[in-house]
């Protein structure tokens, strides 16, 4: 992989290795897993990117092309899912394992490994129950068998509990077998304590499953595993539905038509990185703010909302940003805290910048409308930016602009190369909110534009950087995508304990108003956030707590803007946000000096949250002004 596409991995664990470090060795297995999901990816670029011409030149839909849609989508969530797995690109919370004595962490790792190894038994098994049991089903226009959209949940565990098995048996030696003994007692003791209690054991399964669900996430267990074993402990001991229902759902977590773009603004967001777009984008902001008083900090500022506006994922936009700048910093003498803890504020006030796939994700569990999520959210961010860049001004003073010098003739030829960079965000956001696409067909046409781009118009990139690309891109997408699938599958678990019932109930005390609900949704999000990585708590949280909204005399529209900002503040918010971590590790420097520099940014970004909190204004009055509520 490439050093940008090494960069973008999404784990706690990514570290910057020098350029000329040797490349992580990929085994034949995990080759031709990446092979098949790089292929599914291809074809449902292709076969989306069709349909838009299909309907732009010839008038009609290719109807077919949705079904081959899915079935790549069921591919990348899979065996995307499983290769993302040795690539170390599972979000997975370490703080805990890492204050533990360094003795000890062998066997904890083990511990995990195994566990994954069991989960990954389990969900294979019962994906080829529900493979038999649609045996005969086919799809209406192209005549596929259903198998061919179980197969690839069946083949994706049987590699996740391969990667497993390689990864104890290759680290851990001794401590492999014990922790494996101890993973065996543990799922004997549930078998037998469920058995034993009988209807009783259904009382005890909630909090079972809670309990389950904080101890994987202390032992370093990737927290979308986290989610399917929490599922299938509570739906074994509590015996109200049969465990064949979590295939079905696991797989109906990813079949929203919305799904099918996220691969895309992922997919765009790393070609325009690794084909130079991305760094065309930065040289021509530099010479329009970086002259200001801290000029390098604003220049990340405002290049952070620009890049949020193009791939969709912030790991990929702190990425491509960090990269791009770092060098620039080191020249200009600033701090890596000081870059560090901009860019991941930067990050916090990206979260609503369409297109977002925190937003994609919200509106395809719920009933919001992607195209006016995606205008709400433009002004909430404008604003914590200038915040940002305001801030950056006063504790500035001692620095003036770095990048003096450039005249109207440096700032038009570098604005006239970044041009066609600048169109890639209007065609994404103007396309889907004038609803003359969808989101799939604009991202996918985003996708091709980028990509001419880089191979015909600036001439940046080649077939072997493409394919580390769409091998990236599938790991990315595939580890997001297994986690919205089972989260949504934890959440529907969550629905049949009742557990909305009870939320709503515990908030009974606050009398209806507001401002507490806020209050209490701000805390909530921002803490599960920081723990669960923050897309896994937008998917929980997201429909059981959008629905009381109304209830409380807020807008939902308002309220799913909050709660996504609120998720990123908990994220990128040091010590243990996922995201800082990334951050640190992009600067390369320590979280304690990220940290101490971050502080005065967090209150700035705490204020600007309570602000779109407590004011409907700010998200609404764009959608307003352009007649989408």
């Amino acid at each position: 992989m490439s050093a940008h596409s090494d960069l973008l991995a999404g784990s706690v664990d990514v570290l910057i290795e020098p350029s000329d470090a040797p490349a992580r060795r990929i085994g034949l297995v995990e080759r031709a897993a990446e092979t098949l999901v790089v292929t599914a990816l291809a074809g449902e670029l292709l076969a989306m990117f069709g349909n838009v011409v299909s309907r732009t030149v010839f008038g009609t839909s290719l109807l077919a092309s949705l079904e081959v849609g899915e079935l790549a989508l069921v591919v990348i969530t899979f065996l995307g899912g499983a290769i993302a797995y040795p690539r170390n690109e599972h979000m997975a919370l370490h703080v805990v394992v890492q204050r533990l004595p360094s003795r000890w962490r062998p066997f904890i790792e083990a511990l995990a490994c195994w566990q994954v190894f069991a989960m990954a038994l389990a969900g294979g098994w019962l994906a080829y129950g529900m493979m038999l049991s649609r045996w005969d089903e086919r799809t209406p226009y192209l005549g596929l068998s259903a198998i061919w959209f179980a197969a690839p949940m069946i083949l994706g565990m049987a590699l996740l509990a391969y990667f497993a098995v390689q990864r104890v048996l290759a680290q851990h030696g001794r401590a492999a077998l014990a922790a494996g003994v101890v993973v065996a007692l543990a799922i004997g003791a549930l078998y037998l304590g469920a058995a034993s209690l009988g209807s009783q054991a259904r009382g005890y399964a909630l909090p079972a499953a809670f309990a389950v669900f904080v101890v994987q996430l202390a032992l370093g267990v990737p927290i979308g595993f986290v989610l399917l074993i929490g599922t299938l402990v509570y739906l074994y001991a509590s015996n109200t539905v049969p465990l064949s229902v979590v295939p079905i759902n696991m797989q109906g977590g990813v079949s929203s038509f919305v799904m099918l773009s996220i691969p895309f603004f992922v997919l765009a967001g790393y070609v325009m990185t690794e084909g130079g777009l991305s760094k065309r984008l930065t040289d021509f902001i530099i010479t329009l703010v970086g002259r200001f008083r801290g000029g390098m900090l604003q220049v990340i500022v405002v290049s952070m909302y620009i890049m949020s506006g193009i791939s969709g994922s912030k790991v990929a936009d702190v990425a491509a940003v960090g990269t791009t700048m770092k060098s620039v910093m080191r020249r200009e003498r600033y701090d890596s805290g000081e870059t560090a803890a901009v860019l991941a504020s930067c990050a916090i006030m990206g979260e609503t910048v369409p297109p977002s796939i925190a937003m994609l994700v919200l509106a395809s569990v719920t009933s919001l409308s992607i195209g006016t999520l995606f205008v709400a959210g433009l002004l909430p961010a404008a604003v914590m930016a200038f915040c940002l860049m305001v801030l950056i001004y006063l504790r500035s003073r001692s620095r003036a602009g770095e990048t003096r010098g450039h005249s109207v003739r440096d700032v038009a030829r570098a604005g006239v190369v970044a041009i066609p960079a600048l169109v890639a965000p209007v065609m994404l956001i103007g396309g889907i909110v004038s609803g003359a696409a969808t989101p799939t067909e604009v991202s996918s046409t985003a996708v091709i534009y980028a990509l001419v781009l880089s191979f015909v118009f600036y001439r940046s990139m080649g077939l072997r950087q493409l394919w580390s690309v769409m091998a990236s891109t599938a790991a990315q997408a595939g580890m997001v995508l297994f986690i919205t699938s089972t989260a949504s599958t934890f959440s529907w678990s969550l629905t049949i304990a009742k557990l909305p019932q009870q939320i709503a109930s515990l908030f009974s005390v606050l009398h209806g108003s507001a401002t507490l609900f806020m209050i209490a949704t701000l805390v909530t999000l921002i803490v599960m956030g920081a723990l669960l990585e923050g897309l896994p708590a937008l998917l929980i949280f997201g429909p059981l707590l959008l629905p009381m909204a109304p209830g409380f005399g807020i807008d939902p529209l308002q309220y799913g803007i909050v709660m996504i900002i609120a998720m990123g503040f908990g994220a990128f918010a040091p010590p243990i946000g996922v995201g800082m971590f990334v951050t640190c590790s992009i600067c390369e420097t320590s979280m304690e000096n990220a940290a101490r520099h971050m502080a005065p940014y967090l209150v700035v970004l705490a204020i600007g949250l309570l602000l779109v909190s407590l004011v409907p204004w700010f998200s609404l009055s764009v959608p307003r002004a352009l007649g989408l509520i």
